[in-house]
């Protein structure tokens, strides 16, 4: 399975989802919706008897982000994800953050369907931006000061509850594997063949970048000190806007203790508007142009490692494998 959500996964079973939410939360009838929409997660709108409105995000245990982890490691690393999120949302109050609802034992993550996990959140009226760009001076400004307030908010949390990083590239032993597989014709399916030529042309450009990633880790990690809470993805496509003009912070499967750059290197700009809003909350007065730099490649490694571990299984002509 590839990494782009467009297309409802046709092996998991919508009457099994319908009752882990019926007996997890509590939910009256529910009717599913299924939203093509992100990257990593299925969502669906959940509408139940009683006219609530929620989101059902669904992860797969074995692909995307989580596989080069066994299953019962992948639900183990959401759910502490998820409990850094209710942590942030009520006990550092910070209102943006979209958190995972508990269910009726007070857990935010529940396993159905032997490879699936799902939580439940509110859904929240409003737009996301577009994946890609930076958008307005002005929306950039509220990001800034809005990660300013959840960098600022690490020590609110327990010190031992969020995991921290790793810079583990998701993928990365499938995309090792392919490197060493470019000779033979790969048949899984319709993309095999141009992502084969693809990585054949590019191998030694790609294994550089990944030894550059590696040097760029080993120096980080002796900065761990300095480390803070970071949700990992705040693009604008994880930003919503609703009716009233409040931001939103959605998806915090990624959030982690790490260096402030993680979060900072999708939202600065050409200008200087999101970090003079950013230090404004924090007082911090530098961020790291390295940092900076390898998280930016490692979006782009970690892009090229899912799609190549994608098309080198069986795969099919389908939105997420055209888009992917």
């Amino acid at each position: 399975m590839l990494a782009w959500m467009r297309t409802e996964p046709n092996d998991l079973d919508r009457g099994e989802l319908r009752r882990a939410l019926e007996g997890a939360w509590g939910l009256a009838a529910p009717a599913l919706a299924y939203l093509p929409l992100g990257f990593g997660s299925h969502h669906w709108s959940v509408v139940d008897a009683g006219g609530g409105h929620h989101l059902a995000t669904v992860d797969d245990l074995r692909a995307g982000r989580h596989a080069d982890l066994a299953a019962d490691d992948a639900f183990l690393a959401l759910q502490r994800a998820f409990r850094t999120a209710a942590a942030l949302r009520h006990d550092a109050a910070l209102e943006f953050v979209v958190a995972p609802l508990p269910d009726r034992e007070g857990t935010v993550l529940r396993r159905f369907g032997g490879r699936y996990a799902v939580h439940l959140a509110p859904f929240v009226e409003g737009e996301a931006g577009a994946f890609g760009s930076h958008g307005p001076p002005a929306e950039r400004r509220r990001t800034g000061a809005l990660l300013g307030r959840l960098h600022a908010a690490t020590d609110s949390i327990p010190a031992a509850l969020a995991g921290h990083e790793d810079f583990a590239l998701a993928g990365r032993s499938e995309l090792e594997a392919a490197l060493r597989d470019l000779d033979r014709p790969w048949r899984t399916g319709p993309f095999a063949e141009p992502t084969r030529r693809l990585l054949r042309a590019k191998a030694r450009a790609l294994a550089q970048r990944l030894e550059a990633y590696d040097a760029a880790a080993a120096r980080l990690r002796r900065t761990a000190a300095n480390w803070v809470v970071t949700h990992g993805e705040p693009h604008r496509g994880n930003l919503i806007v609703d009716p009233a003009g409040e931001l939103h912070l959605i998806d915090w499967d990624t959030v982690r203790i790490a260096p402030r750059e993680r979060d900072l290197q999708l939202v600065l700009g050409p200008d200087t508007v999101a970090w003079d809003a950013y230090r404004a909350r924090t007082g911090v007065d530098a961020f790291d142009e390295d940092a900076l730099q390898l998280y930016r490649s490692r979006w782009q490694l970690e892009d090229a490692a899912l799609f190549v571990a994608g098309f080198r299984r069986p795969h099919r002509r389908t939105d997420d494998t055209r888009t992917s």
